[in-house]
């Protein structure tokens, strides 16, 4: 059965300049999701920190949780993992080998967030959502070492560095027509949509939201912190509704059929806006590079070829970017003759394994598309009741499992329905040998206030886990344990005897943030959760 021209046309087409720039854009996001976690391996990933594997694997948040960085008990077995995953995602980032590099940059990644699935954030399910969907389009047909070996292919007499001189077969801009470029395209719109809808609440209707979520003091950055102080009902209002707004207006523009190379042109321009407005004043991990990632993917041809025109008349004078293209081809042509890299292709023919997989690849690579099509919106269905009003219940169990082992949540409320109206931490008052009182906890996560005692300060310096676990660790009395060990193992990180705790209490804090025109939270209130001894 043919597919209608104008679907074919508008929604299953993609070019492969921007299936190579959305790769290189994905990696360099999965680099900067490795490194923001480089700092904090021994905290998050070994069994020295928070979360042990074991405390983890005895009550893991979801009952299908899939990760590799279960076996590292220590950092330095931690550390030899994200070593791996920076091989796969370096792969992938230079587009060697990429079908596989982006296999094995996706199991990276669902190894790094599934071990630590208790402190993940919206940003990570995107960043997986992103990998996945782009693991079924050829992303290394451009601006990558696999363009350079199929290009090679065409005239083996030539040199890798008559590439430079275009002196070889040229590129394949043909277009690419799979299912995957229409999961790309939905689930960023769809991302937007149920985050418009579910924006619901009377922060959003009266225009208060952007004022109550600056005063969220995990997260908050110095740029929110100083706004914050300034910023009045009205000016509330402008950014509140404004970015309502841009989320309600993206699907459409995303979608449209219509006009459809300016929607897109606009839509790239009002999704890197708003994300950069986030991430100004607030610090949410991976979620805005993550979002951003997307929008390469929404570069059509047209829009590419006025872009090689423009190149190719340009003033023929030399580039920063003619010099370092020379050097990167020089660099692979060293890395060929060492034997280090295998750039052209051998001359004998493929085994016929290889020549019958070739020959299924595309009918499976689409089968499973609509495959994973069908379990994400039977997911989007029971992850937001408050749309669709359909229940857990009617989850069948395949659907189930399957987006949770890859991690295909589909929950979007960010800040919905409401801004949150209060704000919350914890505290430790713990005694040493020598009497002093310390919160070792804060001074692990809150870099501006080592010590809280029994209020909430003003901007906490956490990264995004720090800032999930505090939420969240009040409300897990499973995970206790594991926090009353780690905070006893205190002197084993300062290596000072006097630092032995001999008793300590573990606190929530809560308080009100203030009404817009206000600056100060009121009606603090804390819960004793544990103590040591009991």
């Amino acid at each position: 059965m043919r597919r209608p021209e104008w679907l074919t046309r508008h929604y299953l087409t993609i070019d492969p300049r921007s299936l190579a720039a959305g790769r290189i854009a994905l990696a360099l996001v999965l680099l900067f999701d490795l490194a923001r976690r480089v700092p904090v391996v021994t905290l998050w990933y070994s069994n020295l920190g928070l979360l042990p594997n074991h405390t983890v694997l005895w009550r893991p948040p979801f009952p299908q949780t899939f990760s590799f960085f279960f076996m590292a008990s220590l950092p330095a077995e931690a550390a030899i993992g994200f070593l791996l995953c920076a091989v796969a995602y370096l792969m992938l980032l230079l587009g060697n080998r990429t079908p596989w590099a982006h296999l094995a940059s996706l199991l990276a990644l669902l190894s790094l967030h599934g071990r630590v699935l208790f402190i993940q954030n919206g940003g990570d399910v995107v960043l997986v959502e992103l990998t996945i969907w782009t693991l079924f389009l050829p992303t290394g047909r451009r601006y990558s070492i696999d363009s350079l070996r199929a290009r090679l292919a065409a005239h083996r007499d030539r040199t890798v560095e008559d590439l430079d001189t275009w002196q070889v077969a040229p590129p394949d801009n043909s277009p690419v027509v799979s299912l995957a470029a229409l999961a790309l395209v939905t689930q960023l719109a769809v991302i937007y949509l149920l985050n418009a809808l579910q924006k619901n609440g009377p922060t959003w209707r009266e225009g208060s939201a952007v004022h109550y979520t600056l005063f969220m003091e995990g997260v908050v950055t110095k740029l929110g912190l100083w706004v914050r102080t300034w910023l009045s009902p009205a000016g509330s209002r402008l950014f509140t509704w404004s970015a309502l707004a841009i989320e309600s207006g993206l699907p459409l523009l995303i979608l449209t059929p219509l006009a459809q190379r300016p929607a897109r042109r606009l839509a790239i321009a009002l999704v890197i806006a708003l994300h950069v407005g986030f991430a100004l004043f607030l610090n949410l991990g991976a979620f805005v590079p993550a979002m951003i990632a997307f929008t390469p993917f929404l570069l059509p041809s047209a829009d590419w070829d006025a872009l090689e025109r423009l190149w190719r008349n340009r003033r023929p004078r030399e580039t920063p970017g003619d010099a370092l293209r020379r050097r990167f081809l020089r660099t692979l042509a060293r890395l060929e003759r060492q034997g280090l890299l295998r750039l052209r292709p051998s001359a004998e023919s493929p085994a016929p394994w290889r020549e019958a997989l070739r020959a299924h690849a595309a009918p499976l690579r689409e089968g499973a598309v609509a495959v994973l099509i069908i379990c994400a919106t039977v997911r989007m269905l029971i992850d937001n009741p408050a749309v669709t009003h359909i229940h857990a219940q009617s989850q069948p169990p395949v659907v189930a499992e399957t987006t949770t082992y890859l991690q295909m949540m589909q929950a979007w409320l960010l800040f919905a329905p409401d801004a949150p109206l209060t704000d919350a931490a914890v505290a430790v008052d713990a005694v040493t040998a020598d009497g002093r009182h310390i919160d070792p906890l804060n001074e692990a996560v809150s870099p501006n206030h080592p010590w809280l005692g029994t209020t909430i300060p003003p901007r906490l310096g956490q990264n995004a886990f720090a800032a999930a676990y505090m939420l969240r660790i009040p409300f897990h009395d499973e995970y206790w344990s594991a926090l009353a060990d780690w905070i006893l193992r205190y002197p084993d990180r300062t290596g000072r005897v006097a630092d032995r705790i001999v008793s300590f209490e573990v606190i929530a804090i809560e308080h009100d943030n203030p009404p817009p025109g206000q600056h100060q939270p009121t009606n603090t209130r804390t819960r004793l959760l544990f103590r040591y001894p009991e």
